[in-house]
């Protein structure tokens, strides 16, 4: 007997996204999936929508859960409210400009090791350059190091919902980045995480639909974790943390590298002299 896997989208005004997302989960080759579809108090169409798919929806998943906002509350809340409603074993999300491709879910669940605190792959951009490696079982292990540098998981993963649960699901005060949060959060309580060479999802970057890209909110969302998680970094990631905020703030590499190199080569003196331009900065 397969174990209940619960697929959690988050979705708002992107009907015509979200009907291909949650089509991509009915084409899933596993079979025992829970769908939970959380509405950030979206527009008629949404729910118009909802009601045309949700005899299918029905007939394929083992539980289709829709839910409404009663008020736009953003993407946090609305993955909470979704994992809060939860069943499943495992628990994954999938944004509602994403799609998965069709092993998405079986390939996690067996390659899923409890010693772990979860499991992904690389999930592939919708663009130019779109390249699918779909038969690679080459694996990383992602470190808390590694984390704390960069994002080098991805917006989504697979894990059980216990372990979920246990790192309270996405921290409310991050606007930004929650994905790398949660992440670096799991990983601090259950040890690393593994990451597969093949893609089973789609990153859409072509759509029409706003992104945050701007460096000023980067900087914002880096400088929030980098103090929430300082405590953990070695000197390294926290040199290579600050580096990050001091590009985001528009300092050229030539500027940083000066910085870097001064009069003084020892790694302690360069990170002290970083933490005086920052605090000039700050």
């Amino acid at each position: 007997m397969q174990e209940r896997v619960s697929v959690v989208i988050t979705t708002f005004n992107r009907e015509d996204l979200l009907e291909r997302a949650i089509r991509s989960v009915m084409a899933q080759d596993y079979q025992a999936i829970e769908l939970i579809v959380i509405d950030d108090h979206s527009d008629a169409k949404t729910a118009a929508l909802i009601e045309a798919i949700r005899p299918e929806c029905d007939a394929r998943f083992v539980q289709f859960i829709y839910e409404r906002n009663a008020k736009n509350s953003g993407s946090n809340f609305s993955r909470n409210r979704g994992y809060a409603l939860a069943t499943g074993k495992f628990v994954t999300g999938l944004d509602d400009d994403d799609y998965f491709l069709p092993q998405r879910i079986s390939k996690l669940v067996a390659r899923y090791d409890e010693k772990y605190a979860f499991v992904c792959d690389a999930p592939a951009r919708i663009d130019k350059t779109t390249k699918i490696v779909s038969d690679s079982n080459h694996k990383r292990v992602v470190t808390l190091q590694d984390i704390l540098c960069e994002n080098v998981v991805g917006n989504q993963v697979l894990t059980t919902r216990e372990k979920l649960h246990a790192v309270g699901y996405f921290s409310p005060e991050i606007k930004q980045q929650q994905d790398r949060d949660v992440w670096t959060k799991l990983i601090i309580k259950f040890g690393p995480g593994i990451k597969y060479s093949f893609n089973t999802s789609m990153v859409d970057a072509e759509h029409g639909s706003d992104r945050i890209t701007t460096s000023l909110k980067k900087y914002h969302s880096y400088r929030k974790l980098y103090f929430k998680y300082k405590q953990h970094m070695t000197e390294a990631t926290e040199s290579h943390n600050l580096y990050q905020l001091m590009s985001f703030r528009g300092y050229s590499s030539t500027r940083m590298n000066a910085l870097l190199r001064g009069r003084k080569k020892g790694l302690k003196l360069r990170f002290k002299l970083l933490r005086r331009t920052l605090k000039e900065m700050f």
